[in-house]
């Protein structure tokens, strides 16, 4: 067996994972105009996809609690560690890549298929960094404000965002719910006022 039917292997894995999330998601909300779901689930189309928190609607960024999420991501200079984290991880995939290929003698098909599975692998973590980010900002933010002004926030959020599963928003997202960073706040900050 050869290195390029484990990759083939693996790519139908993702498939039919990838399709496996949608079709849950699609039960859960009970919404079925989610027009990007059939890219998400094509390899190497999905790549080209922005997440999907970039293409939705920000909260209110005169809000208390905006401004001081964003003043905490500028403070821990959040920006500049997702940019040092991702050219890490492009570098690793490179390094990885040359070597496999020169191995194993891949053609460029299978390195580029290679690729997608490292990138959609890295992305995911990088979704965790991205996370872990949002929540310190979340709780910086949350000490510079009235928990009244945090609550309203959140229940904005949670009522102009579309409905997703955590695991989604790990797979497909650079910011978490906000039904999770809501839930991240009442354990860490708030938990008898909440």
């Amino acid at each position: 067996m050869t290195i390029g039917w484990v990759i083939w292997g693996f790519l139908a894995l993702e498939v039919f994972l990838r399709a496996a999330l949608e079709i849950a998601e699609i039960r859960k909300s009970g919404q079925k105009n989610d027009r990007f779901a059939l890219v998400r689930i094509i390899p190497l189309l999905n790549d080209l996809l922005p997440p999907e928190s970039l293409s939705s609607k920000p909260q209110d960024p005169e809000s208390a609690f905006a401004k001081a999420h964003e003043r905490a991501h500028q403070k821990f200079h959040h920006g500049i560690i997702r940019q040092f984290f991702w050219a890490g991880i492009l570098i690793a995939i490179a390094v990885f890549l040359g070597s496999v290929g020169i191995l194993f003698q891949l053609g460029l098909v299978e390195l580029l298929l290679l690729f997608h599975l490292l990138f959609a692998a890295s992305r995911i973590l990088f979704h965790f960094v991205c996370f872990s980010q949002e929540y310190e900002a979340d709780t910086f933010a949350a000490k510079c404000v009235s928990k009244k002004v945090v609550l309203r926030a959140m229940n904005t959020l949670i009522a102009e965002e579309f409905p997703r599963s955590p695991l989604f928003a790990y797979v497909y997202r650079t910011h978490p719910t906000a039904v999770m960073r809501k839930k991240h706040l009442t354990k860490r900050q708030m938990p008898k006022s909440f």
